[in-house]
């Protein structure tokens, strides 16, 4: 079709396209305060090669150690943008074709992302400003004091590009251990498991033909700007503009950051009440999220306990499956969290899909203890922010779940803003009746949200250059 963009690996950041396995990240809020300051950062981040590409990213990622440094990935605000001068022309283009993004998640906050009560705006942390939220960076490493050396670097680097408040707030994640199969979140949940693959970027490998379900490929408009989605549709084609216009935009993606405090301790008393009358706490726990504590999905054949341990080994195995065997919800309920946010071929959910490419890691320390600061940054990207991440919030987590004979009320029980009653879930038990659990509270609390463009390795570059 004309137009539409080339999928070229080399431009595309690689936190985007496949993201990093290391065991800590560091995200940094900044603010720019002079501009052409600004531009020769960016310049040096790409002439130094901190801004990896999908193509070489692990040889990069070991150069960059042994330089004492690590691979970054880079996203701008429409207001950073601004800031930046950008012409108007790709303002506007923002603006018609992205409005989310253009407004910012601060301004959505409420009706389109639920974020109320505990979660409002107003009450997230203080590097969420809207005013002053400009340039995001994500850096990775195995060790805080890589981390650390790094930023050192940058802040070098950056002069008074920024202010100086961006570089001492920084987000610090680790996973809670360095088993790489075995990473767990606050909740007690293997994280990990599940992202969407993408024709182009991600291979066709062989062992998939094993599988009962061979994983679904998608299009990569669904997370690149330029090209077509899974519909055929291709909303950044941008037909009428001139070429740099469109290359601006290609291959770029947006981003969401999400700083999510989970109550670690009001979980495990919730779970504990509602264990009293269930089989066992993990069935409790397996049933809210969809899956058992090894990861496997939960089996209308065996829906009670897990059946026999076949030991899968990869997250190609843990995913063998799309809820066709289970459709009235006796293994996974129709509820649960991976029900809700990758319904994969449910016969109930409207057709379209919303995927997101996932890469969160957790933050605060591991263990018990009510005082402690503890969640999830949650780091996702995808091509349309209206259609992909705030549905999935707004509608499949924060609504009634799916499902027929389904009389629940309970948003996701995991992520959904349980302010009030907090809503009943309903376990299905066959023959038409429903095991009801009630006296949800909000695990988790929203403390800023943060809307990116990443654009091509490219694209930066435009940014970088003088006007």
């Amino acid at each position: 079709m004309p137009h539409t963009a080339r999928l070229e690996k080399a431009h595309i950041q690689n936190v985007v396209a496949n993201g990093y396995d290391f065991h800590h990240s560091r995200y940094l809020v900044l603010s720019i305060t002079q501009v052409d300051a600004a531009r020769q950062f960016l310049r040096a981040l790409l002439d130094g090669g901190w801004v990896v590409s999908a193509t070489a990213s692990r040889a990069a990622a070991a150069r960059l150690k042994a330089e004492q440094r690590c691979p970054i990935g880079i996203g701008f605000t429409f207001k950073g943008l601004q800031q930046l001068q950008l012409p108007s022309v790709y303002l506007r283009a923002f603006q018609d074709r992205a409005p989310a993004f253009a407004e910012g998640a601060y301004q959505r906050a409420a009706h389109r992302l639920s974020d109320t009560g505990r979660s409002a705006a107003e009450l997230w942390d203080s590097s969420f400003r809207p005013n002053t939220a400009h340039v995001f960076l994500t850096l990775h490493a195995d060790t805080v004091a890589e981390l650390d050396q790094a930023q050192a670097t940058l802040q070098q680097l950056a002069g008074e590009a920024f202010a100086s408040e961006g570089w001492t707030a920084a987000f610090q994640g680790g996973h809670l251990n360095h088993d790489r199969k075995k990473r767990r979140v606050h909740f007690g949940y293997l994280d990990g498991i599940t992202n969407p693959l993408v024709n182009g970027l991600h291979t066709h490998a062989a062992h998939y033909a094993e599988l009962k379900i061979p994983p679904q490929f998608h299009a990569p408009g669904e997370f690149l700007l330029g090209h077509e989605n899974d519909e055929g549709y291709n909303r950044w084609l941008l037909s009428s503009e001139d070429e740099p216009v469109r290359q601006f935009f290609a291959n770029g993606s947006f981003s969401v950051f999400r700083k999510m405090a989970q109550d670690t301790a009001a979980f495990e008393a919730f779970v504990d009440k509602a264990a009293s009358g269930a089989p066992s706490a993990d069935y409790v726990r397996a049933k809210l999220l969809g899956r058992w504590p090894d990861g496997r999905v939960l089996d209308a054949t065996s829906p009670n306990q897990p059946g026999p341990d076949h030991t899968p080994q990869t997250n190609a195995e843990l995913n063998d499956f799309d809820f066709s065997a289970d459709k009235q919800g006796l293994g996974c309920p129709f509820g649960a969290h991976i029900r809700r946010m990758n319904p994969r071929a449910d016969p109930v959910v409207p057709f379209r899909r919303r995927p997101l490419m996932r890469r969160g890691i957790p933050y605060g320390p591991a263990g018990g203890g009510a005082d402690s600061d503890r969640g999830l940054l949650g780091l996702f990207f995808c091509a349309s922010l209206e259609d992909q991440f705030e549905h999935l919030v707004s509608e499949w987590g924060n609504k009634n779940p799916f499902g027929t004979g389904i009389q629940g009320t309970a948003k996701d029980p995991l992520i959904g803003n349980h302010e009030g009653s907090g809503g009943q879930f309903d376990i299905p038990m066959g023959a038409g009746v429903n095991k009801p659990i009630s006296g949800f509270t909000p695990f988790v609390t929203t403390r800023g949200t943060l809307y990116s463009f990443f654009p091509s390795l490219s694209t930066i570059g435009m940014l970088a250059a003088e006007k």
